[in-house]
């Protein structure tokens, strides 16, 4: 069987590479989110705007209609009167 562990002969326990603390942002990213985020809220407010407009041209007159209240009729209620239950016959 092979062994694939890598052994260091240095007791160095230090970092490997000296990481400066000085950190500087990216420009153009930065330009390139800010313009993105720019356009991601203008078309954001197109579409608001676009379906506040449809909303204005869609209103109707409101109609008061009136509810009349009719009494519940069943058609099978009438059938079931009517409907003749023999008694069952064991034999």
């Amino acid at each position: 069987m092979q062994d694939f562990a890598n052994y260091r002969t240095s007791t160095d326990l230090g970092a490997s590479r000296a990481y400066s603390a000085a950190w500087s942002p990216d420009i153009p990213s930065l330009i390139f989110g800010v313009l993105l985020g720019v356009a991601a809220c203008l078309v954001g407010l197109k579409v608001v705007q676009t379906k506040a407009d449809q909303a204005v041209f869609i209103e109707a007159p409101i109609t008061v209609e009136e509810v009349v209240e009719k009494p519940l009729e069943f058609d099978f209620y009438d059938a079931l009167k009517t409907y003749v239950v023999l008694p069952r016959t064991y034999d």
